[in-house]
């Protein structure tokens, strides 16, 4: 019986500094601040592989982070001179029930492969924003 708390007892405290590890790194990445979406990780079932996580944007990259992770660096980086947005829509099929109604999908395509991400509408409008920003002088060269 003893036994069986002192488990219970070291799963509860794994799971507390698990959760506590996990705040302290969003919150150093985010120190400039975060956005919240969702990326698929896996096509393997329709509707599926979907993982939470931030974004963070940098300069002329946008950097994916997984909500639940203890890992540092970014699960995907995009950027923002090789990205294109091939498709916009809805929450289909079993998208639907995990996805709140105003949510939007994004399927993008750049030299990392297609990444398909999910976020809010304002964070859509901050996105394709961002997208077709530049700053002055990055796609010009005085000769």
């Amino acid at each position: 019986m003893i036994e069986a708390l002192l488990v219970a007892a070291a799963l509860v405290v794994a799971v507390a500094v698990f959760l506590l590890l996990t705040y302290v790194r969003r919150s150093v990445l985010s120190k400039h601040g975060a956005v919240a979406m969702a990326a698929r990780l896996s096509r393997r079932m329709p509707g599926r592989g979907w993982a939470p996580g931030f974004a963070v944007y940098e300069r002329g990259s946008l950097r994916w982070y997984r909500m639940f992770s203890l890992a540092f660096g970014p699960r995907h980086t995009l950027l923002r001179t090789d990205l294109q947005v091939s498709d916009r829509r809805r929450p289909v099929g079993a998208e639907a029930q995990i996805f709140p109604p105003e949510v939007t999908v994004l399927r993008c395509e750049g030299s990392v492969g297609e990444v398909e991400l999910a976020m809010t509408e304002s964070a859509v409008t901050g996105f394709l924003s961002w997208l077709e920003a530049a700053p002055p002088g990055a796609f010009y060269t005085d000769k």
